[in-house]
């Protein structure tokens, strides 16, 4: 795929140098993929046709494009009233592929999905092409009104924000405070919904101190404007987190951070486009005047504002979320994310967790413990485990 990308892109160069422009030049690439991808079956040309379609958007392809093989003639060209550019026609062949019935086709007692097609994959690149440029404009524009991430999610200073995504996911795990962290690189995250795709380079995080240092830091920043600093002292951090006030919770404060900083992310979903190279914690540095009194400037990355766009993030009571141990924790986690939960299987609650439990017996007395945690601590009515089901009632 990379390789038919840069293909594209090099031979878009070559033509420019002959005297074409990069408008005509990015025309004759695009035509010449299109027919490799429509009349040679089997040809993988999406992402260099994507790239061709981002180059120029008045590509005609209602004007004559001769065939491979084909003499050097010059074929009849047809006046025609209007032209088509290339994303028009993707477009249209792939709106006419969702509704059938557009092309005459008879629906009616008819169930099967038809067959994908190279201009169903075309189309598609194209429609995340256009989708990212979209993305990219509205932070754009978020950051010059300096808008906040409180004015696109807003909780309360009492309650702490989630993300949906990470709640039903294993980006936060709950492995032994024993074991080392493992280092990750590309790893496919687990996730509950199968249409969501996350990858993730960088150290393991865990839901026992990254997850509640992250979340703490969206509370201080969530009023600066997107992608500003925010300051506040490693004494505030560990006071706000619940801890201890000495060396050894100073020193874990600041490791988090490192590793919050080292995150690379990234997450394909049908509510947005793909966000690639997301960083829970982008620069930082700290001012050091004594542990104490050292202060600390970081800023968070504008583009995490789509994980909670359109309310797709949950809130949580934080003077209680931050006691829970890290399996009630992760088990709260998904439950907050449903207005009524459906009954959670132990092995899916597993991969949720990360956990590298192998004893079935073991786990489920695990997430008993975790219901009782909740349950006593008041963040849900009632949640039991019966056979290989975690059910609950919020």
């Amino acid at each position: 795929m990379a390789d038919l990308t840069n293909a594209a892109r090099k031979h878009i160069a070559e033509l420019v140098k002959t005297g074409l422009s990069p408008e005509d030049a990015a025309l004759q690439a695009a035509k010449s993929v299109y027919v490799a991808a429509t009349s040679l079956p089997g040809v993988q040309s999406v992402p260099a046709i994507a790239t061709a379609v981002a180059e120029s958007s008045m590509i005609d392809f209602d004007a004559p494009t001769p065939s491979p093989g084909a003499s050097d003639a010059p074929a009849a060209v047809v006046a025609r009233p209007k032209k088509r550019t290339v994303a028009d026609h993707l477009d249209a062949a792939l709106s006419t592929r969702k509704q059938p019935e557009l092309a005459g086709i008879p629906t009616k007692g008819t169930s099967k999905k038809s067959p994908r097609t190279p201009i169903d994959d075309i189309a598609d690149a194209v429609q995340e092409r256009k989708n990212n440029e979209k993305m990219v404009a509205a932070i754009t524009e978020m950051q010059q009104m300096e808008m906040s991430l409180f004015q696109v999610a807003p909780w309360d200073d009492d309650l702490r924000a989630i993300p949906n995504d990470w709640g039903r996911s294993a980006v936060f795990t709950t492995r032994n405070k024993g074991q080392k962290r493992s280092a990750c690189e590309d790893k496919l995250i687990y996730h509950y919904n199968q249409e969501i795709e996350i990858t993730y380079t960088g150290i393991e995080l865990r839901a026992d101190d990254d997850e509640l240092v992250w979340q703490q830091i969206l509370e201080y920043a969530k009023h600066s404007p997107l992608g500003r600093d925010v300051e506040f002292t490693l004494y505030q951090l560990c006071i706000d987190l619940g801890w201890h006030i000495n060396k050894f919770y100073y020193n874990r404060a600041l490791s988090c951070l490192k590793r919050l900083k080292a995150t690379c992310f990234s997450i394909k979903s049908p509510r947005h486009s793909t966000l690639k190279n997301l960083s829970l914690l982008g620069d930082f540095d700290i001012e050091k005047n004594g542990q104490k009194r050292a202060v600390c400037k970081a800023q968070l990355d504008p583009y995490l504002v789509v994980l909670f766009a359109n309310d797709h993030y949950s809130k949580v009571m934080w003077s209680k979320y931050r006691t829970l141990s890290p399996t009630a924790r992760r088990m709260f986690d998904y439950f907050v994310t449903h207005a009524t939960p459906y009954p959670l299987k132990l092995e899916t609650f597993r991969l949720i967790c990360g956990s590298e439990s192998t004893r079935k017996k073991k786990w489920a007395e695990q997430s008993r413990e975790a219901c009782k945690e909740l349950e006593e601590i008041g963040l849900v009515e009632k949640t039991w485990v019966e056979k290989d089901f975690i059910h609950c009632v919020r």
